[in-house]
């Protein structure tokens, strides 16, 4: 089978979610699954080996500056020192692309920082990063069972 252009996913045909609230004011997401490996010496072997032991969830969203949400979470998080934990939805649906509506959830989403404050006279519209780290993941099953 060829790869047809038309197949290929618009990531501008996404939406995020934020404990169920649509965040219209995003830009863009990306959130990164990485393995933790330790090494192994192998006898015999010149190569080192490598096992994976754990594994740790982060990403970054870039937001449009239109709300003063960012800014209340960590202020709630400095006047109280409840740290919230969220969950995100990231929906993927390219109609175009005939693949399917793709639906990743991150459970126990915690921000690492916010600007709660930024003035720019040389830029038009403001934008903030807002990075990130999580503790779990899921995917529909059967978007899983396309891999299978």
């Amino acid at each position: 089978m060829s790869l047809r252009s038309r197949d290929v996913i618009s990531g501008k045909e996404g939406r995020l979610f934020l404990d169920g609230e649509e965040m219209a004011q995003i830009k863009s997401f990306e959130a990164t699954v990485e393995k933790n490996k330790e090494e192994v010496p192998i006898m015999g072997r010149r190569m080192m080996g490598h096992k994976t032991n754990g594994a740790s969830g982060s990403g970054t969203m870039t937001l449009h500056k239109v709300t003063s949400q960012m800014v209340k979470i960590m202020i709630d998080y400095v006047k109280t020192g409840v740290d919230p934990y969220f969950t995100l939805q990231s929906v993927l649906d390219d109609k175009t692309s005939g693949r399917g509506t793709e639906r990743v959830t991150l459970y126990e989403v915690n921000f690492d920082s916010a600007k709660v404050a930024g003035l720019d006279a040389e830029t038009a519209a403001l934008e903030e990063e807002v990075p990130f780290t999580f503790e779990d993941l899921d995917l529909p099953e059967e978007l899983r069972s396309d891999f299978n």
